[in-house]
């Protein structure tokens, strides 16, 4: 069969890849000059874009989109594993800066930068929010899933604890939303990925998350168009337009939108009611992303070695920064790189290397109540959606919604 991928993000690319394993005619639709979706890998996809491109910057392989991955993402390591891509342990830690100056740390972060009765004093208080996190575990370890559907993140993280802070900062840092918006997160999304994702071994892709796209187009015999505008795509019982915007018009056996969900309903030149009641609460989040190396930040809390889940508040609002050199493998006498989001006032102008723009989705619990639903109907009007915003909204949620697409199709 002919079939149109539009867009080639990771659920768009390994959609692609699996269909194109199947013998179907696959080709792919790309409305950026670049493939890679949120992964964006300083001198794989992207350049950097703010200093010139001395030998080390032009050489040094840096992380602007997705850093990090879970060994629970099964399906993503049995692709990775398939893929010949190598996937590297990496202990990382998470540290808490607070504007009054006050600060928590990780067991991690506290091995790294204390000693003897001061990283004690440090463990005490890590154990303590460790302890009162216990309960909110154990509840929802044996709560039903249908407990969380078309609730609020902010119905199970209540008060205004340390623990329940540091919480909902991690689903910040995941999903990159605002802080401000983060008590209306659907917690049908948050809760099993803080419940199942936080006491895990975690990985980082060598040579680069790009690696694996990389991996996919040397085995890819479809076709790949980049830098496509889509006026609109039409459906009938028998063939799928697409019409771009310069007016060529290419006709498909299937469509698969690998697109943040907010953008289907702008594409569709024909859509059903029930499109309509499924994509139409969904809403962009713009998000930036900065590289930089100012390690300014960590000054007055007396921190030497950062981490990789770093929480900084500033005088307006919560951001995170994560240190790049474990997850980058980037050798021991490197100076130290960070990826942040929401921290701009903060840092040193000079040393900003990169700032990344992505698009994503606003996760809300009104766009999310249908989610279940998109999934459920994928195939009606020869159309399916893959992405993970139809998962765990991480990279697993993309990998996995390809695969059933794939198995779907067949």
């Amino acid at each position: 069969m002919r079939i149109a991928v539009i867009g080639g993000g990771a659920a768009g690319m390994a959609t692609a890849y699996l269909l194109d394993k199947l013998d179907h005619h696959i080709t792919v639709f790309e409305r950026q000059p670049i493939l890679g979706g949120h992964i964006r890998t300083l001198n794989k996809n992207v350049k950097p874009s703010q200093f010139e491109c001395n030998e080390i910057l032009c050489n040094e392989i840096l992380e602007s989109g997705p850093l990090e991955f879970p060994d629970a993402f099964h399906n993503f390591v049995a692709l990775m594993q398939e893929l010949e891509v190598e996937l590297v342990p990496v202990n990382v830690g998470s540290e808490l800066f607070l504007k009054d100056s006050s600060n928590f740390l990780s067991d991690v972060a506290i091995e790294k930068n204390f000693k003897g009765i001061q990283r004690l004093i440090e463990y005490l208080r890590f154990n303590s929010l460790h302890v009162r996190s216990a309960g909110l575990w154990l509840k929802t370890r044996f709560t039903d899933m249908d407990d969380f559907y078309d609730q609020s993140l902010s119905r199970y993280l209540k008060d205004d604890s340390t623990s329940n802070l540091w919480l909902k900062l991690l689903t910040m840092y995941s999903y990159s939303i605002p802080f401000k918006l983060i008590n209306d997160f659907p917690a049908e999304l948050a809760i099993p990925m803080l419940r199942d994702y936080l006491a895990v071994n975690w990985l980082r892709v060598e040579g680069g998350v790009y690696t694996y796209i990389e991996k996919i187009l040397k085995r890819f015999k479809g076709e790949v168009l980049l830098d496509v505008q889509i006026a609109n795509i039409s459906r009938n019982p028998d063939i799928i337009s697409i019409e771009q915007s310069q007016g060529e018009i290419q006709e498909f056996d299937k469509v698969v939108f690998a697109t943040p969900p907010d953008q289907v309903m702008s594409l569709l030149s024909d859509p059903t009611d029930a499109e309509l009641r499924r994509f139409s609460a969904w809403q962009a989040n713009f998000v930036t992303t900065t590289v930089h190396t100012d390690t300014s930040m960590y000054d007055k809390y007396g921190i030497r070695q950062p981490s990789e889940f770093d929480f900084f508040q500033t005088d307006t609002r919560w951001g995170y920064n994560g240190c790049l050199n474990q997850l980058c493998g980037l050798p021991a006498s490197a100076e130290h790189y960070f990826l942040s989001f929401q921290l701009e006032e903060i840092i040193a102008k000079d040393k900003i290397v990169h700032i990344q723009k992505h698009h994503t989705p606003l996760y809300t619990t009104e766009s999310f109540r249908y989610r279940d639903e998109i999934a459920a109907t994928n195939g009606e009007n020869s159309t399916y959606y893959v992405g993970a915003y139809l998962g765990d909204g991480l990279h697993e949620g993309a990998i996995t919604s390809a695969m059933k697409v794939a198995d779907m199709i067949g």
